[in-house]
């Protein structure tokens, strides 16, 4: 189908598109590659000489024949006339005349002319490849980190008896785990061990994962454009940390990088091309150049173009000067926020390799990168660039379920006093719906600002608080032994109320350990250690209640607050399926990003509907569903967890992703999990509120004057949260943990 932009029959070239560039390209492809001296093409902007130019960049071609070489270094585009075009690479320029007596057979045409009538010009460029590169690298001049390392810093690879030398791109994450990114062809098969050079001793970083680009369909990547016997080069590999503690998310010598530059299908053009692009590879440093070309066909072997998404070179022909061990590095797209006018630096594209071209006159060798698109990267891999440890972590059930089920519960009260006092601090404990599906503004991991109390527990508490506090968020509730009380879980025991004991609690997993121990990696020694099972929900929502109902007795409507906005977070956690299973992150042995999958992307691309069927319910508190007590309140969410479990078993959300790959795999996941997700959050919000009303009541709230029932200020909420004794975190087998369920935490 011709292009929108072009009228059949003219040679309106300023409106071609990228598209049709590529369609022109690959219908004619064979016919270009079988001109004499033809060695590669890719598409572009039509190149004008320096001396066709004049001071003022105005198109002023010299009245001289034959024609100059056009080369890289003495061209370049310019944006207001340089016309979208295919650029043909030669090794060597001849001009007419000479091809000519050649039988004519080997001239290249001015332009395409395509069967629908589009007319596509086509550039003719001289770029004679170096074929023998240096390959040695001066180890001498590497900067490796002293204490923290971070992208742009080389990283080690053994190999053959070979040691290789690359950079790190930089941190990348699946929900599940982080990795280093660099290239498939540094990193290795799946297990190979990595090294840097930490305070002047190598150490091993982590070792290659799974997850790897090879080459890959050009039609695949960028579905309705053509291209059936075109491959693109990703090379794309990841590093799987040993410990995320050693490591920064900038990249050096560049810091703090912005939002990935999302280049897909929909938005790719030709605007790219001349686009400043800087990078800090580990041997070269700073780097800065411009992208010459896009879709660069470097080889053809078997009936198969390979080709590279991005080929970058010097600003307007100037030396880029990159050598052998930049490989992995990350280039970024330099721009300027239109609104702020401050300059973005976005990632755009993963060095995997390097061309040299020969300039005839001066014999000088410009080198020129060839780089994937780190947008096709995080779909095809399924992660996301991590641009800060507290930046763009948004902790996604935190956000959507954590937020949510707080924000409804105080829709969900019915006591007056209750409902007048959560409603003028609904803002202090979450998030509306509005506000999380523009997601402006969303606190962040250990922010000093605000952060609603909601999801305190995991955006301050684990992060500057208390080292305790992890195993407070999780119980595998369903994980049972034969050689342990007959085989039966902590749903089935804490069906009596017995159970509900901290004492039984720890030896029923005393005894897990003793016949089926878990071990983990210290981060320090890099030994398997004793990991003993600790996940302690239900008590952890004693304690806090236990605070809720002395504050109202102490008429302390600001720990109130605090106490039950923060313990909406253990609830939240206690109706996420995962977080009550020992098949928290898939099968044992078989571990899988299924929790990220469905605890952050799932929940997250189904915002709207979630939020539009929970607000349609109509469940609020009854007075016959309150509770008295801490311990009544440890069981209403072991409840909770029960019916989380039976609602929505775990194991059929690994189904759900289990061979569940590539595009459309959340909206497939949706399908089968929704309705049961959407129940499962309803009811976290409503078991919250029946806490919110029940230590109101038991603590006396009706007696509590109207002149106190007001919004508590932010200063006062975050002195609260910030404060180390305030429902201080214990693990289960401190004994203080045990006094603090039935005594005011202030007094521990």
């Amino acid at each position: 189908m011709p292009s929108k932009t072009v009228s059949q029959g003219t040679n309106n070239f300023p409106n071609l598109s990228i598209k049709d560039l590529i369609e022109a390209r690959d219908l004619f492809h064979v016919h270009l590659m079988n001109k004499k001296n033809v060695i590669a093409t890719a598409v572009g902007k039509y190149l004008l000489r320096f001396s066709d130019l004049d001071k003022n960049d105005q198109y002023v071609p010299a009245k001289k024949f034959p024609r100059p070489v056009r080369t890289l270094i003495n061209s370049k585009v310019v944006p207001e006339i340089s016309w979208p075009c295919i650029l043909v690479f030669v090794d060597q320029w001849q001009d007419e005349a000479e091809l000519i007596h050649d039988n004519g057979n080997n001239i290249i045409p001015k332009s395409i002319y395509m069967p629908d009538g589009r007319i596509i010009p086509i550039c003719v460029v001289e770029a004679s490849k170096a074929h023998v590169s240096n390959t040695e690298i001066d180890e001498t001049k590497l900067m490796f980190p002293k204490n923290l390392i971070s992208g742009g810093f080389p990283l080690v690879v053994y190999s053959q008896n070979e040691r290789r030398v690359a950079s790190v791109g930089c941190v990348v994450s699946d929900g599940n785990k982080f990795y280093a990114l660099t290239n498939k062809h540094v990193a290795g098969k799946k297990g190979t061990e990595v090294f840097s050079v930490l305070k002047n001793e190598e150490i091993r970083i982590g070792v290659t994962s799974g997850k790897q680009l090879g080459k890959g369909k050009f039609s695949d990547l960028y579905p309705g454009w053509v291209g059936a016997n075109i491959m693109i080069n990703n090379d794309i590999g990841l590093v799987e940390l040993d410990d995320v503690t050693i490591w920064k998310t900038e990249v050096f010598g560049i810091g703090t990088i912005d939002e990935l530059y999302d280049a897909n299908t929909f938005n790719f053009n030709l605007d790219l091309i001349t686009k400043k692009v800087v990078a800090y590879g580990a041997v070269s440093k700073d780097l800065s150049g411009q992208v010459v070309a896009l879709f660069y066909r470097y080889k053809s072997v078997g009936g198969i173009e390979y080709v590279s998404d991005f080929l970058i070179g010097g600003n307007d022909g100037t030396l880029l000067d990159v050598h052998h061990g930049d490989s992995g590095t990350l280039w970024l797209l330099e721009e300027k926020d239109e609104r702020t006018e401050k300059i973005l630096r976005r990632p755009l594209a993963v060095h995997w390799g390097q061309h040299e071209f020969i300039e005839a006159d001066s014999c000088m060798r410009h080198a020129y990168v060839m780089a994937t698109c780190l947008s096709n990267v995080c779909r095809e891999l399924d992660v996301d660039i991590v641009r800060g440890w507290n930046i763009d972590q948004e902790y996604t059930w935190a956000k959507t379920g954590h937020f949510k089920i707080a924000a409804r519960s105080c829709d969900l009260v019915t006591e007056p006093k209750l409902v007048k006092l959560l409603k003028l601090n609904k803002k202090n404990i979450g998030y509306t719906d509005e506000q999380l599906q523009d997601a402006v503004d969303i606190a962040k991991a250990k922010s000093e600002g605000f952060i609603p109390l909601a999801d305190v527990p995991d955006l301050w508490w684990r992060y500057k608080r208390f080292k305790t506090e992890g195993s407070n968020h999780f119980a595998d509730m369903d994980e049972a032994n034969n050689a342990v009380e007959n085989g039966k879980d902590l749903l089935t025991l804490c069906k009596q109320d017995s159970f509900i004991d901290i004492k039984k609690w720890i030896g029923f997993y005393q005894q897990l350990d003793a016949v089926d121990p878990k071990t983990k990696i210290d981060r320090i020694t890099k030994e398997e250690v004793p990991a003993p099972r600790e996940g302690a929900v239900p008590f952890r929502v004693w304690q806090m209640y236990t605070q809720m109902v002395n504050s109202v007795k102490a008429k302390k409507i600001d720990e109130f607050i605090c106490a039950g906005g923060t313990l909406t977070h253990y609830v939240g956690d206690a109706c996420q399926p995962l977080h009550v299973s020992y098949l928290h992150a898939g099968i044992p042995g078989h571990e899988t990003t299924v929790h990220g999958d469905y605890e952050d992307k799932l929940i997250d691309a189904n915002m709207t509907d979630i939020f539009e069927k929970i607000n349609a319910l109509d469940n609020t508190v009854k007075a016959s569903e309150l509770v008295t007590g801490g311990k009544a309140a440890a069981r209403l969410v072991i409840e909770l967890m029960r019916a989380t479990h039976k609602t929505l078993p775990p194991m059929d959300i690994i189904n759900a992703f289990d061979g569940n790959t590539g595009r459309g795999k959340y909206e497939r996941a949706w399908k089968v999990l929704g309705t049961r997700t959407i129940k499962v959050i309803a009811n976290g919000a409503h078991v919250m509120a029946v806490l919110w009303q029940s230590a109101w009541i038991e603590g006396g709230g009706k007696n509590i004057a109207q002149n106190k029932i007001a919004a508590v200020k932010q200063p006062d909420l975050q002195a609260l949260y910030k404060n180390f004794k305030f429902v201080q975190s214990f693990t289960l087998t401190q004994p203080k943990f045990e006094l603090a369920l039935n005594e005011d935490s202030r007094t521990l």
